[in-house]
């Protein structure tokens, strides 16, 4: 009985490393704090991208987000780290909005 549950733990477990969505969410949290910061030494080079970073990181996620079809094509490990990547960076970028929207002193009444 108890090889059983453990033949199907096992089973379950390579299979949750084959999902696209688990590969993205690992991507921005492992892979997205290596290459996000060295992507915004490259876009701070720009007075407007250095002026308006929230915007940027908008734009350069959605720019990420555009490509993952085609740079991972059919690989779901790239396109997953792909889009792990773009997601942080519009999480980045939204992450002012939330704050001011969420905290009391910005806070509509």
């Amino acid at each position: 009985m108890p090889e059983k549950y453990l033949k199907g733990f096992t089973s379950a477990s390579k299979n949750i490393l084959k999902n696209e969505a688990i590969l993205a969410v690992l991507s921005a949290s492992i892979i997205a704090p290596i290459v996000i910061p060295k992507i915004n030494t490259l876009l701070d080079e720009v007075q407007f991208t250095k002026d308006h970073k929230s915007i940027t990181s908008f734009i350069a996620g959605l720019a990420i987000f555009s490509i993952a079809g085609t740079i991972g094509g059919r690989n779901i490990y790239v396109r997953a780290m792909v889009i792990g990547v773009a997601g942080a960076f519009i999480l980045s970028a939204l992450l002012p909005v939330y704050t001011s929207l969420t905290s009391k002193s910005g806070a509509m009444p």
